[in-house]
């Protein structure tokens, strides 16, 4: 729960801003200026005090570090859950599911989403997940206005409707699992998404749901089984 929770938060500090700069980089400033006052001495502060406060310090900035360099989520693979009854039922539900052309499957998505010539990466925020007619497959997120800390907020060019879209051909692997970010650990796909050359890295998609069935009709939709239009 606590590497969730450390996830969500670094992460809001990422997307609201104050003043023009990221509430993350705030962080960072107050982590470095705190312990430079008290050793300059400008602070009567104890020696021990001067130690603890820097410890700290560095503890918060690892911690930082470290969300930011895991693009504030852990994937945790395993096949279709945990339950040996989800492990029983699994097979015979993902060949009874059927999902209808155009329908739309409400999930939480993280990667990188598009609109309007920009490109943004995003995580866990609420999507619906729907595929066309022609067989491609569409995400689609709302990032919403929020406050954090009361001060920060997001920059308004990143709020409203952000895509993605992709062909059943690019998906080059699908991954049951479980995603950390948050309080609880969700059921959740890891698709990685071949690039669109041979000099372009191949992208993860991640799709949490709020429970086993959504994951499983998404799952069959994403193999191919036979909508019903």
């Amino acid at each position: 729960m606590f590497e969730g929770l450390l996830f969500q938060f670094v992460y809001n500090l990422e997307r609201h801003w104050l003043l023009n700069i990221r509430l993350r980089h705030w962080l960072m400033l107050g982590c470095l200026v705190l312990p430079a006052t008290m050793w300059l001495g400008f602070w009567n502060t104890a020696r021990f005090a001067r130690v603890l406060v820097t410890l700290g310090a560095v503890s918060v900035l690892a911690a930082v570090w470290w969300a930011a360099r895991q693009h504030f989520v852990r994937f945790e693979a395993h096949p279709l859950g945990n339950s040996v009854e989800i492990r029983q039922n699994a097979g015979r539900q993902l060949a009874a599911s059927q999902l209808p052309a155009m329908s739309k499957i409400r999930v939480c998505a993280t990667g990188f989403f598009e609109v309007g010539g920009m490109r943004r990466y995003f995580v866990e925020i609420p999507a619906d997940y729907t595929t066309f007619e022609t067989g491609e497959h569409c995400v689609m997120i709302r990032v919403p206005f929020t406050r954090f800390l009361l001060l920060g907020k997001p920059r308004r060019n990143e709020l409203g409707w952000w895509y993605t879209f992709f062909q059943p051909s690019v998906i080059h692997s699908m991954v049951s699992g479980c995603l950390y970010f948050g309080p609880r650990p969700r059921p959740a796909l890891h698709l990685e998404i071949a690039g669109t050359d041979d000099e372009t890295e191949n992208e993860s998609l991640y799709l949490s749901f709020g429970d086993e069935e959504d994951r499983l009709l998404v799952l069959a939709d994403l193999k191919g089984n036979t909508r019903m239009a």
